[in-house]
């Protein structure tokens, strides 16, 4: 991994993009907590996770880091 400055224009949309993942992981959260069907569920956890990969990327990016 190497270690690069990401410019201040891409810093304000990752920071935003950043911001929406969060929300939406905390709207997962909520929703997988009131499913009691278990097709549902796995659908919320599917998107979860994958919520939670993109934002992995994205603060791996900020803090200057390239997979």
């Amino acid at each position: 991994m190497e270690n690069n400055p990401v410019p201040s224009e891409e810093r304000r949309k990752l920071r935003r993009r950043e911001a929406e993942l969060v929300q939406r992981i905390e709207i997962l959260k909520k929703a997988m907590n009131e499913t009691k069907e278990l097709d549902t569920l796995a659908l919320k956890g599917k998107m979860f996770k994958e919520v939670q990969d993109e934002l992995r990327r994205i603060q791996a990016k900020l803090a200057g880091l390239e997979e």
